[in-house]
């Protein structure tokens, strides 16, 4: 298994070895994952400001190994094309993705 961790900078006579635990990561992944409504108002709002951007074709694929059950693999995929659509928001817009825009599109 491998550890994501910090460096240490360069000089530093003490080594830095916090690391991350898996689970960390999974529950950063598993709210991105959950964010529908957020993903299909941005997506929308990305196609009417450019009609041509291929944004919504996105499928964020992933491999079958990195999950074991249905239901992570669709929230890994929703993450994936979250991601890859703030990416995208943050160059289009100048209001940036997070906080706001994702915190006003919460379902009724």
């Amino acid at each position: 298994k491998r550890v994501i961790g910090y460096v240490t900078p360069p000089g530093q006579k003490k080594i830095d070895e916090r690391a991350l635990h898996r689970s960390t990561l999974w529950r950063l992944l598993q709210f991105l994952g959950t964010q529908t409504a957020a993903l299909q108002l941005g997506l929308e709002l990305c196609s009417e400001h450019d009609p041509l951007a291929t944004g919504h074709r996105f499928l964020g694929a992933v491999a079958p190994h990195k999950y074991r059950s249905p239901q992570r693999g669709e929230i890994l995929r929703t993450a994936r094309r979250l991601l890859h659509l703030i990416d995208h928001w943050n160059q289009t817009f100048a209001e940036p993705f997070f906080p706001r825009f994702a915190t006003r599109s919460r379902p009724p």
